[in-house]
């Protein structure tokens, strides 16, 4: 695991873009999207967040938003530092990353107000298990484009790149047995690489690394109107979801 979330972290992409500015890249809108001036204070791609190997569930989306404030993995952390964050990003780390699963730590220690993204697919999950849930346990989350920016800048020049070097990659070693699929640019690229048709909203299970996934879809947390599973499923895919994970 360490090898994938530390090439992730470290993408070569990343590094071939900074350190050859003037060349066209796929990635480059979105690596140039940060304001860091050197290599090193460049904010790594997020390869996930949460305990990726146990999490029954995965929420994928399209690619993490930026803080200019959050103490957040800079190139020049370790790679311990890296692992640490990522894996233990919602509990059990060297610092409380996350607290309340849906407070980031600033680099003045204090805490930021609630983030709507991670309240939202806390919600989700606890719709599907019908119980409270621990954050980075029951779920992780993780992304089809792995570097941040504001507002998907470069998200969509740099996703081919992305989704062909990692997509894969992440799913096979995610022990997710339901894989939730958030927004249409992440629905898109895995009706494409897994040929799901268009118009289903539940999807498998297919095995993915050797193991039995159902994916589903649902809109993006910031996307107009409602999100729950209830009003976004059949009832009977609904509770296919819930036998699936049981």
């Amino acid at each position: 695991m360490t090898t994938l979330l530390n090439e992730i972290a470290h993408c070569p992409h990343v590094n071939f873009c900074i350190q050859n500015r003037s060349v066209d890249h796929p990635c480059r809108e979105i690596v140039f999207s940060q304001s860091s001036s050197t290599l090193n204070e460049y904010q790594v791609p997020e390869p996930w967040s949460g305990c990726i190997e146990q999490a029954p569930i995965l929420f994928l989306s399209s690619n993490p938003s930026i803080s200019s404030v959050e103490d957040y993995p800079r190139w020049s952390w370790s790679d311990d530092a890296i692992d640490d964050f990522f894996n233990n990003r919602f509990g059990g780390g060297r610092k409380v990353w996350i607290k309340d699963g849906i407070k980031s730590l600033q680099k003045d220690g204090t805490y930021s107000g609630g983030v709507n993204f991670w309240s939202a697919v806390r919600q989700r999950a606890a719709e599907l298990f019908q119980r409270n849930v621990t954050p980075g346990i029951d779920y992780a989350i993780t992304e089809i484009v792995h570097c941040k920016s504001v507002k998907e800048i470069g998200v969509k020049e740099a996703q081919n790149q992305c989704v062909q070097s990692y997509l894969q990659k992440v799913l096979q070693m995610a022990a997710a047995r339901v894989v939730v699929v958030l927004g249409e640019r992440a629905k898109k690229a895995m009706q494409d690489e897994f040929n799901i048709p268009k118009d289903v909203s539940l999807f498998g299970p297919i095995a993915i690394g050797g193991r039995e996934k159902l994916i589903t879809f649902l809109p993006h947390p910031s996307a107009f109107g409602i999100k729950k599973f209830a009003n976004c499923l059949k009832y009977d895919e609904l509770e296919s979801l819930r036998a699936f994970l049981r």
